[in-house]
Formats: structure tokens, C-alpha cells, sequence
């Protein structure tokens, strides 16, 4: 059952999320992981994410995001899913899936509390529109449209402002990638439209994790990131934006049985 007393006003919301393969079925131009440019693409076996799962305390992130890329393209998906809690213990799960082989894992998908289904119109509009006819009700949908919906990766919002990275709401937001970790969830797509070397932006998980990641600065790349970031209210942005997660994750848990029991009866 989760639990929630943890949940104070002034508490930030921490995130780690665990991009288990970069590969994906879609080449969306606007990616934020910057999959179409990626070259170097690999998927982490669970091995390894048994390996990093040590470095990590119980519950030293409340929320854990498992993406990619596409993550049900994964050739481990299914015991990812099975070991998932017990390797990242946490408060609440997510998943990010364009849904090419949702339907596969329908009752391995049960680990997690929320699944964040994209629509991208004319890529995936018969799977989207298979699994939202299920009803499953830990699934919320999301239609992406370039330059609608989906964010201007090439737009650079920050360049006159300071003190960005620590204003940013995404600065609790970690994101493992190929076994290193980054100080944010945006930096490696950046890296590669801004030229930037990831042993500059990124650190290896293992003991000193921690104190390496504060070493980093992305403060020079924070200037052209695409996601605006309010530096005079950054405290109400903040306080903000954890207020919503926990409104979330409070909605989540009255589902937690529900979906269980309609998911069930799907299989």
C-alpha cells in the first residue's frame, strides 16, 4: 500500500527515471531524449540494473519513471517489470510507452501506478486507440503534435537569465542512461544538439554517485535549454509543481485496487 505521510508542502518531489533502452519505433523530429540522433544506441539488461540498484537507499526517490526510447521494445521488459519495486523501492511508478506492445504486457503493467500513453497523430493511432478502448484506468493519454503539443526542442529560452539550473523544477528529476546518471531529464538530448560530451554532463552510478553528480555545472547549457524556466518565482514554481505530483499520487492510490481488478479481468 503507499504511503504518504512522507508528503510535507515544502517537500520536493524527487525523481528517478530509468531509461531502460534508447531504441525506439517512432522518429519523432521533436524527441526529447534526441532518439533520432542518437547513434550509439543500447538497451540496459537487468542485470545491470540489478548492479546500479545497490548504489540507490530505499525510497531515496519517491517516484520512479521507466522510458526509453520505447520501453516495451525492451527484450527484458516483462522482468524488468516483475523486479522492478523490489530493486527500486519507491512510492509511486510510472511508465512512459507509445504503446507499440502495451498490450503484450497487460499484467506485467500492473507495478505501475500511472502510464503515460502518448498519441503522435498518423504514427500510432491504432494501438493508441486499441488500449484506450480497454479502459485500464492507471493509463492517462497524451496526443503529441510537432509544434502543438509537443515542446520546440530548438527553442532557446534561457539565454539572458542566471541561477537557471537551481531555479528549474526539473533539477530533482535524475535520469539514468547507459549506466550513468544526469543532473536533469533534459541534458542528454540536449547534448547532442548543443555538441556537448556526456563525461561533461553525467557521472557513473556507483558509491560516489552523489557527491560526483554536484561536481557537475550545466548552468552554460541551461541557457539554451527549451523549457523556460521562471527565475524570480522559482520557489512558488517548485512548491507548485510538487503540489501537483502529490495531488496526483494521492488520485493514483484510489485506483491502486480498481485497476487491478479490470486489468484481471482483461487477461
Amino acid at each position: 500500500m503507499l504511503r504518504f505521510k512522507w508528503l510535507c508542502f515544502w517537500k520536493p518531489v524527487k525523481y528517478l527515471e530509468l531509461v531502460i533502452t534508447d531504441f525506439c519505433n517512432l522518429k519523432c523530429r521533436l524527441c526529447s531524449q534526441g532518439v533520432p540522433l542518437q547513434k550509439d544506441k543500447r538497451e540496459m539488461s537487468l542485470k545491470e540494473l540489478v548492479r546500479i540498484s545497490k548504489f540507490f537507499k530505499h525510497y531515496e526517490f519517491d517516484v520512479i519513471k521507466i522510458s526509453g526510447g520505447e520501453p516495451t521494445l525492451h527484450s527484458q521488459f516483462r522482468e524488468i517489470c516483475d523486479n522492478l519495486k523490489e530493486l527500486f523501492p519507491a512510492y509511486f511508478y510510472r511508465l512512459a510507452t507509445n504503446g507499440c506492445l502495451l498490450e503484450k504486457y497487460l499484467e506485467n503493467v500492473l507495478v505501475f501506478d500511472q502510464i503515460d500513453l502518448s498519441n503522435y497523430p498518423g504514427k500510432n493511432d491504432g494501438v493508441y486507440s486499441r488500449i484506450v478502448n480497454l479502459k485500464i484506468p492507471n493509463i492517462y493519454t497524451f496526443k503529441k503534435e510537432d509544434y502543438i503539443q509537443m515542446m520546440d526542442i530548438y527553442q532557446e529560452k534561457n539565454l539572458d537569465k542566471t541561477n537557471i539550473f537551481n531555479s528549474c523544477i526539473n533539477r530533482n528529476i535524475k535520469k539514468i542512461i547507459q549506466s550513468r546518471i544526469y543532473p536533469c531529464c533534459n541534458i542528454f538530448g540536449q547534448s547532442f544538439r548543443q555538441n556537448i560530451s556526456q563525461n561533461k554532463i553525467s557521472v557513473s552510478v556507483d558509491n560516489n554517485w552523489r557527491e560526483n553528480l554536484e561536481k557537475i555545472s550545466i548552468e552554460t547549457y541551461c541557457k539554451r535549454c527549451w523549457i523556460g524556466v521562471d527565475t524570480e518565482n522559482h520557489i512558488l514554481s517548485m512548491r507548485k509543481f510538487s503540489r501537483n505530483i502529490r495531488r496526483s499520487l494521492s488520485e493514483r492510490k484510489s485506483l491502486y485496487k480498481k485497476k487491478k481488478i479490470l486489468l484481471n479481468r482483461l487477461l
